[in-house]
């Protein structure tokens, strides 16, 4: 497919129009609310903050104040914790301009945010233009690329914002089946790793589609005459002259090659170091079920149907639907028999086949255990690719009906012109979260007011967990406030986390698990452990832990533990006590008559912990409902022995009298009161008042 000639200045100016328009529009009715013109922050206080604090590490390490940059200094004294999840490194430069133009962190980052539509628009827009659409199919498919509403849910999740390389890819790839000329295939090699640097996620995404582009190039009957077979590929990039531009191709390759090498090199060798893995069952359950393609449960005119669809787990990452309005253009585009246009269809069928989880079977236990696909843990998020072939098919719907000829052509261009207005309604109204900037600064304010005037050189502040509190909110607490006063924490969230880093509710357990982690991980003792808690700030709580005489026994479980131990696990609850206004005091003990110990970690997430719920007084209910509570195994149980531990648990907030049942899980595996072990009874009932605050036990 050829670019189009050159148009008269008069129609230059309308194919600028259209996507003046188009980008405009979603920029002022999409992504300005969702900041609330920049008064707010795009997300939640989970992911969105954790994004602006590791892009203000960067800049930091730019302006030499952070001295690591792989080791930000949090989840101290761990090293490499900048591994642990995206880095921001490929578009850091943007939140930089934006700092050094005077823009403080949070307006920094809303403007970076709000970039990231602008850039996945014009490149999108002119990938589009370059395989021959029109300006008005092109401004249609570039607006469906960048505002979609699968893009728009992700808006907590702004590590997967910049995804302008990918268009950019897709046009090398374009021109390599074209031409088979080296410099296309060094072009695609630049975007491939640029959008790596953007965010690994879509970089590997983008693998995927560019797998799927290349076997549909050579599936589809029509594309044979217009691009080249494989082997007649590789024949032409092999004897293509060795020119100028074969050496400056070899060279841009080399680069490419080099730069991701020193991307991923830091990744495999902290994930080495740490034993980083997902689970299967973990990856399975984020693949995309064939209802998640229906889901928008924050779409105004398709909410309530979008609701009536269940069933599907993890449900805020399935929300895949793409609009009724893209739907119906895409379906038309399909009508344009173009090669590309065929090629990108069959692309996007073969990816969502190969994601689509059906009754707990899927195609993509056929790549998940290769080296990077393992680290990629919500596959559903290969949306966000998927919207490139889609903004194809998309732009060629809305060229068939705006180029039609003969009979019809009033009607067929109002019906472009209702599909794209329905297009941007459907995006518009849909529902996002953002955090006005007050509530940001509010919780850093209200530490830093009980931080100390002055603290040691040696310093490591904590912000301890406080009851009923999301356990990632005061991590990040913690993490912003040790990068306001320019200290190291032993808080941190991410994707990935270090020993010792578990699910209790008991500060001082999680204190003391975080030191003694590090000291096992570093083959320490408790003098390791002694030294650093000497070191610890405890801020927003106060803290009296004592250290245990030895570092717990913990080793690792590797893969699901052997059917027949379930059955061998004996739990009871031998104490329970109010220690907070809202908290109890549970002691537990286990028994463990199996022949081999009770691991107390895990290599991929499949951990053992704690879990318990509240029913109550008087009823019964199902077993498999209501065990949504975590706490951590916290040291192994021997064969043949048995371990008592404390778990802390929050109180239910609707006033009422309970009883207490306490179970055990191994995570991604199976409950043990479904393989044999009996759940745990509490002896006495809670009476809760008004606000969830404990009155007595009786």
């Amino acid at each position: 497919m050829s670019p189009p000639p050159s148009p008269r200045p008069s129609v230059a100016a309308a194919s600028r129009l259209w996507p003046a328009l188009a980008l405009a529009f979603g920029l002022v009715a999409i992504a300005l609310p969702q900041s609330e013109g920049f008064r707010a922050i795009p997300g939640d206080l989970g992911d969105a903050r954790l994004n602006g604090l590791l892009l203000e590490h960067v800049f930091r390490w730019l302006h030499g104040v952070d001295p690591s940059l792989w080791s930000p200094g949090v989840f101290y004294p761990f090293p490499g914790a900048l591994t642990f999840s995206d880095n921001h490194l490929g578009t850091v430069a943007v939140y930089a301009l934006l700092r050094w133009g005077g823009l403080g962190p949070e307006p920094a980052y809303i403007g970076w945010f709000t970039l990231a539509y602008a850039a996945n628009f014009l490149c999108c827009h002119h990938a589009l233009r370059r395989f021959g659409f029109t300006a008005p199919g092109s401004a249609a498919g570039a607006f469906l690329y960048a505002f979609a509403m699968p893009a728009l849910v992700q808006s907590g999740h702004a590590q997967l914002g910049y995804r302008f390389a990918v268009p950019l890819a897709m046009l090398a790839l374009h021109r390599l089946l074209r031409d088979g000329r080296p410099i296309h295939l060094a072009w695609l090699g630049v975007w491939v790793v640029l959008q790596f640097y953007c965010t690994i996620y879509i970089g590997y995404f983008l693998l995927l589609l560019l797998g799927g582009y290349l076997a549909a190039s050579y599936l589809v009957p029509s594309s044979r005459a217009e691009f080249l077979r494989p082997y007649r590929l590789v024949a032409s990039l092999a004897g293509a002259p060795r020119d100028r531009e074969w050496w400056c191709s070899l060279a841009m390759l080399a680069a490419s090659a080099a730069a991701l090498a020193v991307l991923f090199v830091p990744y495999a060798y902290y994930a080495h170091l740490y034993g980083f893995s997902r689970s299967p069952a973990e990856i399975a359950s984020l693949l995309p079920r064939p209802g998640s393609y229906l889901l928008a449960d924050a779409s105004r005119p398709w909410g309530g149907f979008s609701l009536g669809i269940t069933g599907i787990p993890n449900r805020q990452e399935q929300q895949l639907f793409v609009g009724a309005a893209a739907g119906l253009l895409a379906l038309i585009g399909l009508l344009r028999a173009t090669p590309w246009v065929r090629v990108s269809a069959l692309a996007l069928v073969l990816l969502v086949a190969l994601t689509l989880d059906v009754r707990g079977h899927s195609l993509y236990v056929l790549v998940e255990r290769l080296p990077l696909a393992s680290a990629i843990r919500a596959a559903s998020r290969i949306i966000l690719v998927l919207l490139l072939p889609l903004a194809v098919l998309t732009a060629a719907g809305v060229d068939r009906l705006v180029t039609a000829n003969g009979r019809l052509v009033p009607a067929r261009r109002f019906l472009a012109a209702l599909l794209v207005a329905a297009l941007g309604w459907e995006c518009a109204t849909l529902g996002t979260a953002s955090v006005p900037l007050t509530a940001w600064h509010a919780r850093l304010d209200a530490l830093r007011a009980q931080a100390p005037a002055t603290l040691p050189p040696d310093a490591i502040v904590f912000v301890p967990r406080q009851p009923g509190v999301p356990f990632y909110l005061t991590e990040l607490d913690g993490v912003a406030l040790a990068q306001a006063l320019g200290r190291d924490t032993l808080n941190g969230y991410s994707g990935n986390s270090p020993p010792g880093q578990g699910q209790t509710a008991d500060p001082c357990d999680d204190l003391v698990d975080r030191l003694t982690g590090y000291a096992r991980f570093t083959h320490g003792d408790m003098a390791t452990v002694e030294a650093l808690a000497r070191r610890v700030v405890p801020i927003g709580a106060t803290l009296h832990c004592e250290l245990p005489p030895a570092l717990p026994v913990r080793t690792v479980v590797r893969g699901a533990l052997p059917v027949d131990v379930f059955g061998k696990i004996d739990l009871a609850v031998v104490g329970m006590a109010i220690v907070d206004p809202r908290q109890l005091a549970v002691e537990v003990e286990v028994d463990n008559a199996a022949d081999t110990p009770l691991g107390s970690l895990s290599d991929n997430g499949q951990a053992v912990r704690f879990s318990w719920r509240f029913l109550a007084a008087g009823t019964a209910a199902d077993a498999a409902v209501g065990w949504d509570t975590r706490s951590e195994l916290r040291s192994d149980v021997p064969a043949h022995g048995r371990v008592r531990q404390r778990l802390r648990v929050d109180a239910p907030m609707a006033p009422g009298r309970y009883r207490l049942e306490v179970s055990m899980v191994q995570e991604g595996v199976a409950w043990f009161h479904d393989r044999g072990m009996a759940v745990a009874h509490g002896s006495r009932e809670i009476d809760v008042g008004s606000g969830g605050r404990l009155v007595g036990l009786h």
